[in-house]
């Protein structure tokens, strides 16, 4: 659903709680976004231009989109979204009919591991067994 009814859907207080942080970080990364572009035009630099504007506000009136911007110093060259649940093929769907290449990321329900086969292991796990805490 769109975060306009995020907070419809809360039933307990907890849930309520946790629906109005993911709103609060949203208010945040508009308010980044905000001062990104006061701060390209004060420098006469397009951190993020207006075609990505335009892309990134459509993106973030998707259905399960927390977040969206531009990364890094900005430019033309990438956006990214942060979408909830099962929701970024909403994203994949919009960008592509805009010819906007998705990658998609997520989280690996392991968490971070180690992969035995990379020879870049070893060089790891004796870096962090030297590791002498007191």
């Amino acid at each position: 659903m769109q975060f306009s009814q995020w907070i419809e859907q809360a039933s307990e207080p907890n849930k309520e709680a946790v629906i109005k942080a993911l709103l609060g970080a949203k208010e945040a990364m508009l308010g980044i976004r905000y001062h990104m572009r006061l701060m390209g035009e004060a420098a006469g630099v397009l951190i993020e231009p207006e075609s990505q504007t335009k892309l990134l506000d459509a993106t973030l009136n998707l259905e399960g989109v927390l977040l969206a911007g531009v990364p890094g110093a900005g430019g033309f060259d990438a956006v990214f979204a942060v979408t909830l649940g099962y929701s970024s093929s909403n994203v994949t769907k919009t960008w592509s009919s805009l010819n906007v290449l998705a990658l998609l990321v997520k989280d690996d329900p392991c968490g971070v591991s180690l992969e035995s086969a990379d020879p870049r292991t070893n060089e790891i796990t004796s870096a962090i067994s030297s590791i002498h805490i007191e």
